[in-house]
């Protein structure tokens, strides 16, 4: 059995999982985005409450932004800065005496969508998550590619527009600036759109409200743009997209298909699938758990 984390900036989701099976699950709100000794203590006693009496051969931890995967280090994650620098597989493994890997939270999601979910039977997958940032993985042969450095699958931080909106990186134009919570709160403000946070717009669009539709429509299409990309440069099977605003469904996947198929070189490419990610909010901590699988 194995023991996974998915660590956010709004909460901390854990499962213990006994081969492809989640047996036990524990979710908490995170209590501290800057205050270390807060947040270390919370991931403890996640660990703990799933422990129990149970042998466990692993624990494997989901954390945002860059990782040092060689030292277990999270190097900067842009919404925990508690995180920052922060040794965390090596504290885990001396606190539990359990064997612990660390990687980056979204390609935690891709491992799990890959062998579980969306991505099952597939060999190159993107995986991308939408919600307060833009994450991205690359699923390459079956393998997660972490290029030279392991920052390798940075999706939301390829440049769109030039001199475009400021992203939460500092530069102008990322897709993240666009496809984003932020994002989407900004396109409904240009447009006049009553819903002022996601979920709002989304029920509005749900209910056939013009402007909330329209402002899908707008993020839909700097999304596809960016899918377009990515076709171009790496031609994978199948695209899986999760987190919250993929939630908006068709709303925002039709016109991201859409436009994606418009900037498609290849006309055999063009068809490529975009698909919902299937294993919801667990899909991080559940990738997490199964990064031993994958060694």
């Amino acid at each position: 059995m194995y023991i996974g984390l998915d660590i956010g900036g709004h909460k901390i989701n854990s499962v213990l999982v006994k081969g492809n099976k989640v047996i036990r699950r524990m979710k908490v709100a995170t209590k501290s985005i800057s205050n270390k000794k807060i947040i270390i203590a919370q991931i403890f006693d996640c660990i703990e409450h799933l422990m129990s009496k149970k042998k466990i051969k692993g624990i494997g931890i989901g954390a945002p932004g860059p990782i040092d995967l060689k030292k277990g280090v999270v190097l900067k994650p842009p919404n925990v800065k508690a995180l920052t620098n922060l040794p965390l597989a090596d504290l885990v493994q001396k606190k539990f005496k359990i064997k612990t890997m660390i990687d980056n939270d979204v390609n935690c999601f891709g491992i799990a969508e890959r062998l579980l979910g969306a991505g099952k039977g597939k060999q190159n997958i993107i995986g991308l998550t939408l919600g307060t940032g833009l994450g991205g993985c690359l699923i390459l042969k079956g393998k997660l590619f972490y290029g030279s450095q392991g920052s390798a699958g940075e999706i939301g931080h390829m440049i769109i527009k030039k001199g475009g909106w400021k992203c939460s990186c500092g530069n102008n134009g990322c897709l993240e600036a666009y496809v984003s919570t932020k994002g989407t709160m900004r396109v409904a403000k240009e447009i006049g759109c009553k819903g002022t946070i996601p979920t709002e717009i989304m029920n509005l669009a749900k209910k056939g409200d013009k402007k909330a539709i329209r402002v899908y429509q707008i993020i839909g299409e700097y999304l596809g743009i960016g899918l377009a990309n990515l076709v171009n440069m790496l031609n994978p099977d199948i695209i899986i997209i999760g987190g919250g605003i993929a939630n908006a469904g068709k709303f925002i996947f039709n016109p991201a298909r859409k436009t994606m198929k418009e900037n498609v070189l290849s006309p055999l490419a063009k068809n490529t699938k975009v698909v919902k990610a299937k294993l919801g909010e667990d899909a991080g901590a559940i990738g997490a758990a199964l990064l031993w699988d994958i060694l």
